[in-house]
């Protein structure tokens, strides 16, 4: 669950990426890994472009350790998640991941020692895959690996390959640099130039979309999150403002 798009009637919105997807292009080795500073971004939310209670991204990290936390809000309901982990050259190495939907919570355990994935809600694990993440430290590992080096992602068609980690199952997911917008923030202003990347669809019947768009002005963290349901249901997360402990521009 990531994020979903509002209407230019209903609330902001970006400009789209036109034209056909290019084919993946396998980018060179990846670049080291450029954590940005801790800090929490709220985000205005939106479900089908209608305005929710708004959303944040709170993310704290001491040179060693992160922590990575999303609060949304649909309706009435809060979800939340959390990724904790170790920092390395390579980037965010988790070794936990948790989900609160509707006030249920399920983990999962990434446990490097023993070789395996941990479902603690399903009780049972898998084994480890190399380039391991979960649902939102993936979004975080490409934050850090364009402020280590953004000319890696100066062509549409660069494509990042993972194993990804959710309550239930690891999946090999691609994520790839599609082309730059402009993101309508609200009140006339816009953020511009920013990366948009996109979540490759896992099958033929994969109809579930998720886009980020990571925007210089704000240290490559992202200017907005839309993730699109199979069911057409968008869910929008759009940048509003910024507090914490440093800018990390």
């Amino acid at each position: 669950a990531a994020a979903g798009g509002p209407s230019e009637a209903s609330g902001p919105a970006s400009g789209a990426t036109t034209g056909p997807t290019p084919g993946p292009t396998p980018g060179p080795p990846a670049p080291a890994y450029a954590a940005p500073a801790s800090e929490t971004l709220h985000y205005a939310s939106f479900v089908n472009g209608v305005q929710n209670p708004d959303g944040l991204i709170r993310w704290e990290q001491d040179g060693a350790h992160y922590r990575l936390a999303v609060e949304t809000r649909v309706l009435w309901f809060r979800f939340a998640f959390q990724s904790t982990g170790t920092l390395t050259e390579r980037g965010l190495a988790p070794d936990r991941y948790e989900e609160n939907w509707r006030g249920k919570v399920r983990a999962t355990r990434i446990d490097r020692a023993a070789g395996v994935v941990a479902f603690e809600s399903r009780g049972n694990q898998v084994p480890l895959p190399p380039d391991i993440q979960d649902r939102f430290s993936v979004f975080l590992q490409i934050v850090g690996w364009v402020r280590g080096d953004p000319t890696r992602y100066a062509t549409p068609g660069v494509t990042e390959t993972f194993h990804l980690a959710d309550t239930s199952d690891v999946e090999a997911i691609q994520v790839q640099y599609v082309g730059e917008d402009d993101i309508d923030v609200g009140n006339g202003q816009f953020i511009t130039r920013a990366k948009h990347f996109v979540r490759l669809p896992r099958r033929a019947d994969d109809k579930r979309r998720v886009e980020i768009w990571l925007a210089p002005s704000l240290g490559w963290m992202p200017a907005r999150l839309r993730q699109t349901e199979p069911d057409g249901t968008q869910i929008d997360l759009v940048y509003r403002g910024v507090s914490g402990e440093g800018s990390g521009r």
